[in-house]
């Protein structure tokens, strides 16, 4: 995904080939994030959030808010029309959530999903 701002409009780049989306090509990105939180026991409680998103590829088909490789493989929930989640993993140990929220059936190495 672009970092740099062209065309100087204020916004980051976006494809100008392929109709105007990411589908297939390739792009990808992590989020990382944390924070605190003071919980119902006055205390100050940690969490922490991670997710792995990818372009999905040109030949995948959206199902009911997923998308599906080819081959039928779920690549994971739809996100900004032309992405999908493969991965997720939060922490927060007060609420009691800890490890992998989801994790795809279909790859989640990016370079699986170059053009």
């Amino acid at each position: 995904m672009s970092n740099i701002d062209r065309d100087f409009d204020g916004k980051l780049d976006r494809p100008s080939d392929n109709g105007g989306t990411y589908i297939g090509s390739g792009a990808w990105e992590t989020n990382y994030m944390w924070d605190s939180y003071v919980g119902d026991d006055g205390k100050e409680h940690h969490w922490n959030y991670f997710t792995k998103i990818v372009a999905v590829p040109s030949d995948a088909e959206l199902d009911d808010g997923l998308w599906y490789t080819a081959e039928g493989i779920e690549i994971g929930p739809t996100l900004w029309g032309s992405f999908a989640f493969i991965f997720e993993v939060s922490n927060d140990l007060y609420s009691g959530e800890h490890g992998v929220l989801y994790n795809a059936p279909a790859a989640t190495g990016f370079g699986y999903y170059k053009p």
